[in-house]
């Protein structure tokens, strides 16, 4: 039986190719880490390893192993964690991703209820655009994505589950001129600044069309606002304190509209509205973790869109 630790220790030193540095990762000295290589040379009747002047040199059966061996590794740390989530333990941990609308809408709300009732998780939440989160997923960095849904191709490896559609508004600051403006033109709207995030191409040609002063991204086909910034927070802030306009769904400027420092603009096109969920990978078990924040997140997202109703009718 060969030990996956012993591997490790190989992986690592053909990596590093000279023993003080891969001992040093390993957290273990040097003689140890010369010991075990030597011990699992033996066990496998072959030299893994040349020493020499120039340092540490990878035989061909050392490379076999190093090719071979992570996947081993890999594959133990896999069994483990299904393990832990049969066992599902109270105390765990949550890496998640989310884009720019769902991370200020409803991921903190849901983050605030889900510590209530867990205060021993462990998360650690993660801001990214809608085209490196998938990827993120992918690549077995995030257990979890809320992003949006319309820029994933057909990914056989991604289970996606949509979440409530919340209509946006365009909003300014409160005395801004166009409120003494009546149902105003789109000429009207947009002789003032537009700040916001990218947007993705669903809505993009919609956005040319109404807003000629941004652009269309020829890699991703995303909308490049006139001004644009990485967050929704910024551009309310910068509407705040200045005659630029934005685009935000309600819930995420409510008391700046009840208290009068922001207001809705009398323009509502139908096709502006949000469009994200929750992504993960389909082969792969959700943690006790992941499924709690994904039930609390959809009771989060359902009082949204009820609110939504309540106040447009």
């Amino acid at each position: 039986m060969l030990d996956l630790k012993l591997i490790q220790h190989a992986i690592t030193l053909a990596q590093h190719r000279n023993f003080a540095r891969a001992a040093e990762q390993l957290g273990i000295s040097q003689p140890t880490l010369s010991r075990n290589i030597a011990g699992l040379e033996a066990a496998l009747g072959v030299r893994l390893f040349d020493r020499g002047q120039g340092g540490v040199l990878v035989t061909e059966f050392g490379k076999l192993l190093v090719a071979n061996g992570q996947r081993l590794v890999d594959g133990a740390v896999e069994l483990k964690r299904e393990i832990t989530l049969l066992q599902g333990l109270e105390i765990g941990e949550l890496v998640l991703g989310a884009g720019p609308y769902p991370l200020e809408i409803s991921v903190g709300p849901t983050l605030a209820r889900l510590l209530d009732t867990h205060p021993g998780l462990h998360i650690e939440v993660q801001s990214l655009d809608w085209r490196a989160l998938p990827q993120a997923v992918l690549a077995g960095k995030l257990d979890l994505g809320v992003v949006e849904l319309s820029v994933l191709e057909e990914e056989p490896r991604l289970q996606t589950e949509p979440l409530p559609m919340h209509a946006g508004v365009f909003y300014c600051r409160g005395g801004h001129p166009l409120l003494d403006t009546p149902k105003p033109s789109l000429a009207q709207v947009f002789a003032f600044p537009y700040v916001g995030n990218r947007l993705p191409p669903r809505v993009a040609q919609a956005f040319m069309r109404i807003m000629p002063g941004g652009r269309i991204d020829k890699a991703t086909g995303d909308f490049v606002p006139p001004i644009a910034v990485g967050s929704v927070r910024t551009a309310r802030d910068i509407v705040l304190h200045s005659n630029a306009l934005s685009v935000a769904m309600p819930a995420l400027i409510a008391d700046e509209l009840m208290d009068g420092r922001l207001a809705v603009i009398d323009f509502h096109p139908p096709w502006l509205v949000s469009n994200y969920g929750f992504i993960y990978l389909r082969n792969r078990s959700l943690s006790p973790a992941a499924r709690a924040f994904m039930e609390e997140m959809r009771k989060v997202e359902a009082e949204i869109a009820a609110a939504g109703k309540a106040a447009a009718g």
